[in-house]
């Protein structure tokens, strides 16, 4: 299989983040995979697809702290996303077997790339899947997610989008999830997640992007090729964005 590596080392905002993943999973073609390093500028909360949140968050605290909203194409659970590398894999559904290896193979590269900058990352053997309205992501690890030390280093999220699997998640170098709580009325993070920083130190955004590039291509195999978005795909995430991602109504829907 051939694989297309975009990597935007310029953080943009949420919607335009999620409209891209989303806008990949559509037109990818068949036999091609992608595989896709971003930020997001401002720090973005990010729903799951099916999440509840509306009347959930203080708005006006959130404004004060520069953080925006956004609702993800995938399931999950709350994601507070600030200094991180996020990863985005399209594939095709069959590609791997199914889903379920899919996330397997995904999240081993993952665990390839972070171990070559030094991080003793794991793939979960055990855990538990929990419902969307469940709290913040990072509060407990699944069956399959990315650990270090027992507790989550990476939160990812799954969704099938026509005849393609659309991953994405979140590789947080430093801080935390505390705004969650805060936004919701808590106090700190209780659960707050493991950080590659505080694993192996300071780490550069390109640094991590590059490893996990390079853990990806030995996970799942193929020919590997640097790449973007083609103008098909930048102008249906346009589109995506201003009819759904960027629209409020959306994004507190639930």
């Amino acid at each position: 299989m051939g694989w297309r590596t975009i990597v935007h080392a310029v953080p943009v905002p949420g919607a335009r983040n999620m409209s891209l993943d989303h806008a990949l999973a559509e037109l990818s073609p068949p036999g091609e995979g992608v595989l896709r390093l971003y930020g997001w500028d401002p720090p973005t909360v990010s729903f799951g697809r099916n999440e509840p949140a509306r009347g959930r968050y203080d708005l006006e605290a959130a404004g004060r702290e520069g953080l925006g909203f956004v609702r993800r194409p995938t399931g999950g659970r709350s994601v507070l996303h600030s200094r991180e590398v996020t990863y985005c894999v399209v594939l095709p559904v069959r590609a791997f077997g199914g889903p379920r290896d899919a996330y397997l193979g995904i999240n081993e590269g993952l665990v390839r790339g972070l171990r070559t900058l030094g991080c003793a990352a794991e793939v979960a053997r055990q855990g538990k899947v929990l419902a969307p309205d469940a709290g913040p992501c990072f509060q407990a690890p699944a069956p399959g997610e990315v650990m270090l030390g027992g507790r989550k280093l990476v939160g990812s999220a799954q969704v099938r989008i026509g005849d393609n699997i659309l991953q994405h998640g979140s590789v947080i170098l430093g801080g935390d999830q505390g705004a969650l709580s805060r936004l919701t009325g808590g106090g700190g993070d209780p659960f707050p997640p493991a950080t590659l920083e505080g694993a192996v130190g300071a780490v550069t955004w390109n640094a991590v992007a590059a490893a996990l590039a390079e853990g990806m291509a030995l996970a799942l195999g193929g020919a590997w090729n640097e790449g973007d978005a083609t103008s098909a795909e930048d102008a249906r995430a346009r589109r995506l964005e201003a009819e759904r991602y960027s629209d409020e109504a959306w994004t507190w829907r639930r």
